[in-house]
């Protein structure tokens, strides 16, 4: 009994050593065909520089007028409060 559950850990171990030997082996493939993509252009509307989080208006995150009704209220409000936020960070 105890031999079987040391053999079966022995088995789940070697189980998760080939899975992540196989990804690496995948993720070595996928990264060198991307190298091989070496003319590849990226788009302009794609800025992986743009920082993922803010508050500033930049020309791949233009702000939309809410709608109007109790939506509209609540993005006039929200915009009322980022406007003060910005205020306030800018001093």
């Amino acid at each position: 009994m105890v031999v079987g559950v040391v053999i079966l850990i022995v088995l789940l171990g070697i189980a998760f050593a080939a899975g992540y030997f196989l990804r690496d082996l995948k993720s070595r493939k996928r990264r060198a065909d991307a190298r091989r993509w070496s003319d590849y252009a990226q788009p302009d509307w794609l800025n992986a520089n743009a920082p993922a989080n803010t508050n500033e208006v930049t020309a791949a995150n233009q702000m939309v007028h809410a709608a109007t009704g109790e939506l509209g209220q609540l993005g006039l409000m929200l915009d009322r409060w980022e406007t003060r936020a910005r205020a306030r960070r800018v001093g």
